[in-house]
């Protein structure tokens, strides 16, 4: 396999670009660099295979090609003419540009993708008198077009859709969580399987498939046919196969108890069947039960939740929803830390437990917290000498 070092760059959740970081080190990604939900570093075909199978946070892995100045709106079609653009992809291949602009030169960034398009047909046109076909839903090859002032990027996506989309996902309830933000929470709290995991709302199973898969090193895209880099000139499947065959034997059984629990039972049955789909269904429980009736039969694990919030739990009932859940912590999970992610900041308010750790996240554009509670014996005090 060539080891011939090329820039990457990594989209992420909007602060997440810490935890990638650390992720993508693990991966072996090299002169890393944080930006504002990018990660921006270095790696070999070797390594950038390895990201867009195994991260669990990464939305879009991109390869950029080129870089230059603008001055003026005409001068992005003048240097994207200059692109060699057949060594990016074959005349028979189709292609789609995706565009975000931040420049007073483009007032929509689809402007700004069609001045690239408009290049790229030209050039094919110059050389071969013959066009690629664009594909707006299924390309063979993905452009993406960076403009930020007078500053324009083009990159490949080596994955194609979007990273969060797992494959796994076969049915849900309401509002599920994405796949990344789920195995974000996760790695915020720390847990990497060494103590049982539960999530006692847990609707279509995102958390505990994604606390399954992390648990058993599962790669993050098992169930991705294809991605965008085996349609790149060049791609020899045997490094692929080889990256892919050398993951896969990592994977292992989770050696503690992985748990979901709702009252929702069509949810759970989703949870079941996601869960199979993820290749872990072997490594969870599912079980219908109401959470402010459960106990642990446990000393010790980690419980995450995404309790419901927005327009499905109005502000009188979160009240006393997030109260009886803040009672239940303290009389029914002793010994046990507990994370709450919401996007009812009132409610929050109410579970009456001073979280250890607390942080600021957003789900699609809801503001949420994020608040890690110790349940411990006896009294703080005590709690704290022991530490």
């Amino acid at each position: 396999m060539s080891d011939t070092v090329f820039s990457i760059a990594v989209k992420c959740l909007a602060n997440t670009e810490e935890m990638l970081s650390e992720e993508l080190k693990e991966l072996g990604v090299q002169d890393i660099e944080i930006a504002k939900r990018i990660v921006h570093g270095t790696a070999t075909t070797e390594v950038m295979y390895r990201v867009c199978y195994c991260s669990r946070l990464a939305l879009r892995v991109l390869v950029p090609v080129t870089e230059f100045k603008i001055r003026k709106v005409d001068d992005l079609y003048r240097q994207a003419l200059k692109i060699e653009w057949d060594n990016l992809m074959l005349l028979d291949q189709t292609f789609a540009i995706d565009a975000h602009v931040r420049s007073d030169f483009f007032q929509h960034p689809h402007f700004a993708s069609l001045k690239v398009k408009d290049a790229l047909a030209d050039y094919f046109r110059n050389e071969y008198n013959q066009r690629p076909n664009v594909d707006a839903e299924n390309p063979d090859v993905l452009f993406h077009l960076h403009i930020d002032t007078d500053t324009v990027t083009l990159s490949l996506d080596a994955g194609g859709r979007s990273l969060n989309q797992r494959g796994y996902r076969m049915g849900s309830g309401d509002a599920p969580l994405n796949e990344v933000l789920a195995a974000a929470m996760i790695r915020f709290t720390g847990w990497k399987g060494e103590c049982p995991f539960m999530d006692p709302m847990c609707g279509s199973g995102t958390l505990v498939t994604e606390a399954a898969m992390l648990a058993s090193n599962t790669p993050a895209q098992i169930n991705r046919p294809n991605f965008q880099f085996m349609r790149w000139p060049g791609y020899k499947e045997e490094n692929w196969l080889e990256v892919k065959a050398a993951e896969d034997a990592k994977i292992v059984t989770p050696l503690v108890p992985i748990v979901g629990s709702d009252l929702d039972a069509n949810a759970l049955g989703w949870a079941k069947k996601n869960s199979n789909k993820a290749h872990v269904g072997e490594y969870v429980h599912f079980e219908k039960a109401d959470f402010f009736e459960l106990e642990s039969d446990q000393t010790a694990g980690i419980i995450v939740m995404n309790p419901p919030y927005g327009e499905r739990l109005p502000l009188d009932e979160a009240i006393g929803f997030y109260a009886n859940l803040g009672n239940a912590f303290k009389k029914n999970w002793k010994g046990w830390r507990a994370w709450v992610f919401s996007g009812h900041l009132e409610g929050m308010k109410k579970v009456g437990l001073k979280p250890f750790k607390k942080s600021k996240w957003l789900n699609a554009k809801i503001e949420c917290v994020f608040h890690g509670y110790e349940m411990f014996s006896g009294d703080f005090k005590s709690f704290k000498q022991s530490q």
